[in-house]
């Protein structure tokens, strides 16, 4: 909505882009690149602090660790510990059948193309994956 624009422009403190142009196809290129240049211009955590008592529709992108301290997701319990690990709860979440997990998630796979066959990747797959650089995340 146009009021949750404005208020992004307010906070952003730019004068480059008009609020009237929300919905101007045409301008988001430059509104692009200027939403990019402002952001960059200051970290994360002090756009979170400016953006936290405003109705702009901004959020910091959290990493899991942040995220399960997240205030607004510990409220709703959107990660749970299974057998020592912190993973995203079921969802969504009905009343009458309610979500659970049913194990812990097992050990990461040694060789991550056993872990592609398991999801059922074919091997054509697999090896345009593994040549393009795809691998396992270090932990």
């Amino acid at each position: 909505e146009n009021r949750f624009f404005r208020e992004l422009l307010d906070v952003l403190g730019t004068d480059e882009i008009d609020g009237n142009d929300q919905y101007r196809e045409d301008l988001w290129p430059r509104q692009t690149e200027c939403l990019a240049r402002v952001f960059a211009s200051r970290t994360r955590d002090d756009w979170s602090a400016r953006f936290a008592d405003t109705d702009a529709c901004v959020s910091p992108v959290l990493n899991l660790d942040e995220a399960r301290n997240d205030a607004h997701l510990a409220a709703r319990q959107t990660f749970i510990d299974v057998d020592g690990v912190v993973q995203p709860a079921p969802a969504p979440r009905f009343s009458r059948t309610p979500g659970r997990i049913r194990c812990a998630p097992g050990a990461a796979p040694s060789d991550p193309r056993s872990a592609l066959r398991d999801w059922g990747l074919e091997p054509d797959a697999i090896t345009e994956l593994m040549d393009g650089g795809a691998r396992p995340a270090a932990h």
